[in-house]
């Protein structure tokens, strides 16, 4: 189990890259049940937020922490599963792929939902295979990230879910979980742009070597 410290600057930290704008205080007292679960909190920012972005998160984070453990192959699924936990009394569609196209500001790759299931399969097989033979987890896992959040198979939460996937290949090899501090998001959003930028390069050489 996770300790109660770090689970709570965890779902801080996640939530607010995810543009949740509840302060790491207000975190604290959900977490602490000092929050009726069916209240409405006020954030830094001025919007309203339900208690259950908190408490989800943490229901999600258990989660990711008890497929870890359990070393059962990660499938689309499971992913499906992790989602559900995380936005399942928030979202009507919680825990299944999208049906509609997304336009992101910074998504430089086309994600249509035509085939996501086979594309997050795909992913899921990278995870398990990786896992098993990956010689720098901690590079895994950023890639996994990277490669869920270019796919974004979900209306919503993708960040969240790719850093539960991230943190599911480091407690699968041992390593602690690791925190994005909201303070890095600068430099996070950059990495991801960067990935797709390098993928796009990728596939375009390999074009270009088929068709010569």
């Amino acid at each position: 189990m996770l300790d109660p410290e770090t689970t709570a600057r965890y779902v801080h930290h996640s939530n607010r890259l995810d543009g949740l704008g509840l302060s790491e205080a207000q975190t604290r007292e959900v977490l602490a049940g000092r929050v009726d679960p069916k209240a409405t909190l006020t954030g830094e920012d001025g919007k309203e937020y339900e208690a259950e972005v908190v408490l989800g998160h943490r229901r999600a984070l258990e989660t990711m922490a008890s497929q870890a453990a359990s070393g059962a192959p990660v499938t689309a699924e499971s992913i499906k599963e992790l989602h559900k936990a995380l936005m399942g009394e928030l979202l009507l569609s919680a825990g299944e792929f999208r049906e509609c196209t997304l336009r992101y500001k910074g998504m430089l790759i086309a994600s249509p939902p035509e085939g996501l299931a086979d594309r997050v399969g795909w992913v899921a097989d990278l995870l398990n295979s990786g896992v098993s033979t990956s010689t720098d987890p901690h590079k895994l896992g950023w890639r996994i990230h990277h490669e869920f959040i270019t796919i974004h198979p979900f209306i919503e939460a993708n960040g969240r879910m790719a850093r539960l996937l991230m943190n599911l290949v480091r407690l699968r090899r041992g390593l602690e979980l690791s925190i994005v501090p909201f303070e890095s998001r600068d430099k996070y959003s950059k990495a991801i742009i960067e990935f797709q930028q390098q993928k796009i390069a990728r596939d375009g050489q390999k074009k270009a070597t088929q068709q010569g």
